[in-house]
């Protein structure tokens, strides 16, 4: 009887404890997801769907636009494009070809800049360079800067986030080109080191349709850079998240002393886009008042005006099929999204966006 009594007690205190960690787990869960601090504005349909495309694949990803053709590249497949008229919903397949059949590649990205196409790989490294139309790609730079993302901002400027080789810190920067000559220019200054430099400093690299104004946002923290296409002047703008510190527990392995995460991080920034005087920040966190079933039907987009300083106004992308949206982009005055292997496109309302960076240009953020 006693020893009877002695295993209930035990089994009562391990189903308390096991009942503890489980509440716990849900209340940080909820707190993952939720930020009481801060408000949000949802004005009525600044975006209205126009249609959803099938694209067949969910591999795809936003390489970018000429007019009204939009080009997604393939992660599986790193030498086909996918070419997509917005007006039409036609779409076309392309191969890409190398001029050196001996090319040897881990991580291609492909981006379409008219009147060029740039194919980059930053761990080998080399960047390729062809025409629209003709999808011949030439060795453009090979082997002078190692890079881990890139896009280009010009025919002959690539925006880059490397690895400093001396500090070994993520660093942002571009590579020119002008006339056979390649220089390469770091500003070790734009990315504020809160614990390691290189995780904690992860983020987006964005830029406008027009590359006169680039971005950098992060994913960890509340913060987003605008940078001129010469990286000589910077503004940091907060966004309505408060979490100023990135939460990330890293861990080193074994001797080699490589460093990974030792645990999932928060994203405050999900992803982005940057067009004109606005930039459009996903996030996965709740304001006050907010309804947590909603992040179960819809993304949230946060819109601000960095030449303002300001936030502006937020709206949802709904989920397809429970398959949330895997990045989105600007082109004129339409928002394309890809969620799952559909291409959902959307219209930007006039009176929302057409609006934004008319007033008098905003102060530096501390």
């Amino acid at each position: 009887m006693i020893t009877n009594n002695i295993h209930i007690k035990l089994l009562g205190t391990i189903a308390l404890s096991v009942g503890l960690v489980v509440i716990l787990f849900l209340s940080s869960e909820r707190q993952v997801h939720r930020n009481n601090a801060f408000i949000r504005r949802f004005p009525p349909h600044p975006v209205k769907k126009q249609y959803d495309l099938d694209i067949g694949f969910n591999s795809y990803y936003i390489a970018g636009f000429d007019r009204d053709i939009l080009y997604l590249g393939n992660r599986t497949s790193p030498w086909h494009l996918l070419q997509v008229n917005l007006k039409t919903k036609d779409t076309s397949h392309i191969q890409l070809a190398p001029r050196s059949h001996k090319l040897e590649y881990r991580a291609i990205k492909v981006e379409v800049f008219p009147p060029y196409f740039f194919v980059m790989d930053g761990t080998m490294p080399f960047i390729l360079r062809g025409k629209i139309g003709k999808w011949r790609a030439d060795q453009w730079i090979t082997e002078q800067a190692y890079f881990n993302k890139a896009i280009p901002i010009d025919s002959n400027t690539i925006y880059i986030r490397t690895t400093h080789a001396t500090t070994h810190r993520s660093t942002l920067g571009l590579i020119h080109k002008k006339k056979g000559h390649i220089k390469v220019q770091l500003d070790t200054t734009l990315l504020q080191a809160q614990i390691d430099g290189v995780f904690d400093v992860d983020g987006l690299l964005v830029k406008d349709p027009l590359g006169k104004t680039l971005g950098y946002v992060y994913y960890y923290r509340n913060q987003f850079l605008t940078i001129d296409s010469s990286l000589t002047s910077l503004f940091r703008q907060r966004t309505i998240d408060t979490v100023q510190r990135v939460r990330l527990k890293i861990a080193s392995k074994g001797n080699s002393g490589r460093t990974t995460l030792a645990a999932p991080p928060l994203y405050i920034n999900r992803t982005a886009a940057m067009s004109k005087h606005f930039m459009l920040v996903l996030s996965q966190r709740l304001g006050r008042n907010e309804s947590r079933e909603m992040l179960e039907q819809a993304s949230i987009v946060d819109v601000y005006d960095h030449s303002e300083n300001t936030y502006e106004f937020s709206f949802y992308l709904y989920h397809i099929n429970k398959h949330k949206v895997r990045e989105f982009t600007v082109s004129h005055d339409r928002l394309i999204a890809l969620i799952d292997d559909q291409v959902s496109v959307y219209q930007m309302t006039d009176r929302y966006f057409n609006t934004l960076g008319s007033r008098k240009k905003g102060r530096q953020a501390p």
